[in-house]
């Protein structure tokens, strides 16, 4: 069985900060390709995410149901959701879980002078129920060292892409059967979060073919 494709979330080409994030109302040719016809594209996937630091608006669709979020590099911006299609339970928008989404992009608040990201389309949106530095931990764990033994950090570059998995997330991966039944119960807490992380890190990133949701 072949090895998923995925890269890592600290790989900030493909998961950028806030500061990072391509302007709503000018052409980043670092996010973006200009099309013959006069059309924007994106050249390569990517993904924000941050945790949610606070919550008190996130009920109030007037205000966009607007959270406030911690990136990667610790600092805090809000994310408003006006959905024009797309299904998110709002419910979710609580604080210590992660919000990840993708194409996301920076735009000005009405006074012009604060920044922020603006969500319409939810179908690109996931929270995850889980504060930022557990899931990045759990993502170095598993997903940053498939060349390695889950339960005893040997290579199982020898083994091809016949190496044992949990049969689960499929991010678990082994040198034997022996240490896949070892790890199971250590496993066993960071298998849901895997699966859950599986859905955002495994596909291709470095190009463009279509826009790629979370959901349809």
């Amino acid at each position: 069985m072949a090895l998923p494709t995925h890269t890592s979330l600290q790989n900030r080409l493909y998961f950028p900060a806030f500061g990072e994030l391509p302007p709503a109302d000018d052409l980043d040719n670092n996010y973006f390709t200009e099309q013959p016809n006069g059309m924007l594209l994106p050249n390569r996937t990517w993904t924000f995410f941050g945790e949610i630091v606070s919550d008190t608006l996130s009920h109030i669709s007037m205000l966009g149901h607007r959270v406030e979020v911690r990136d990667v590099t610790g600092s805090v911006h809000s994310v408003l959701f006006f959905p024009t299609s797309g299904n998110l339970n709002m419910e979710d928008l609580r604080v210590g879980h992660t919000v990840f989404i993708r194409y996301a992009m920076r735009c000005f608040f009405s006074d012009l002078a604060t920044e922020a990201i603006k969500v319409e389309d939810l179908n690109f949106v996931k929270v995850i129920a889980m504060n930022l530095d557990t899931l990045l931990y759990t993502a170095s764990l598993y997903f940053d060292r498939q060349s390695n033994c889950a339960a005893c950090g040997g290579s199982v570059a020898t083994l091809g892409g016949a190496a044992p998995r949990c049969e689960i997330c499929q991010a678990a991966v082994y040198c034997s059967p022996s240490c896949c039944v070892i790890n199971a119960p250590a496993h066993g807490s960071f298998c849901r979060l895997c699966c859950e992380l599986s859905e955002v890190l495994n596909l291709s990133f470095d190009s463009f073919i279509e826009w790629v949701p979370f959901r349809q």
